[in-house]
């Protein structure tokens, strides 16, 4: 999904956000919705040839655009930086997702672990544009008031900060690390027995209910399903 949003980014950077844009091309500023899967890999869909069916999913890829030819990092939080600032992992600081205390990158730039001031978000960017700009889902980008949603462009979150957590509840799956929830810029739980692809669903569809009806969106939507733990509802 996110193949299709790609080519909107550049768009929208030199007409939205250019202030001799005219005022029609700011009137036909498009919302923009970029959806994240986290450890899909692209034969489990079925526009790529996948045996699991993805109805929706290939229906935006029919009517979008699917890439054949592509390059990423094999890490999530790296991944994750480029997708937001559009520059290289280590210049948004997370040259890796793992600690690197210890080692002879510590201290190193490039490996700060969080998205650091040499970048700014597509979020910020959007922003200053005259955008909305929402988030619901899976950050992984820093834990530090400074390093979260709120404080990177996105007005109304909310973020797992973690690299995963359980799908149902606020029980942690990785050891001595609990799930940390931000609403905004204020500590948050997962509401119980609800799965997290419903709960931050939900919570992006509230936001935009609620924003501003005359003004374009970007809504960030990095859902932490299908990570593990591999938990699904009965139905």
């Amino acid at each position: 999904m996110q193949n299709k949003i790609i080519p909107v980014f550049l768009s929208l950077l030199f007409t939205g956000i250019n202030n001799s844009a005219s005022a029609q091309a700011k009137q036909i500023r498009p919302n923009i919705l970029l959806i994240v899967a986290d450890d899909l890999g692209y034969t489990d869909l079925g526009c790529y040839g996948g045996d699991i069916k993805t109805p929706n999913i290939d229906l935006l890829a029919k009517r979008g655009l699917q890439f054949t030819n592509f390059h990423t990092s094999p890490l999530c939080a790296p991944t994750r930086s480029m997708i937001l600032s559009g520059n290289d992992n280590h210049v948004a600081g997370m040259g890796s997702m793992f600690p690197v205390k210890g080692t002879p990158r510590e201290g190193k730039p490039g490996y700060e672990g969080y998205l650091t001031d040499r970048i700014v978000t597509i979020a910020q960017l959007l922003e200053d544009g005259g955008y909305q700009t929402f988030m619901a889902g899976k950050w992984h980008l820093g834990y530090e008031a400074a390093y979260i949603p709120y404080a990177k462009g996105f007005e109304k979150s909310f973020a797992l900060l973690n690299g995963g957590a359980n799908h149902f509840n606020n029980n942690q799956i990785f050891v001595n690390e609990p799930p940390q929830y931000r609403l905004d810029n204020q500590p948050s739980l997962f509401p119980e027995g609800s799965f997290s692809t419903d709960v931050y669903t939900e919570k992006m569809i509230t936001f935009i209910k609620n924003g501003e009806k005359e003004k374009p969106f970007f809504a960030y939507l990095p859902y932490t399903a299908p990570h593990w733990a591999l938990q699904v509802p009965a139905d």
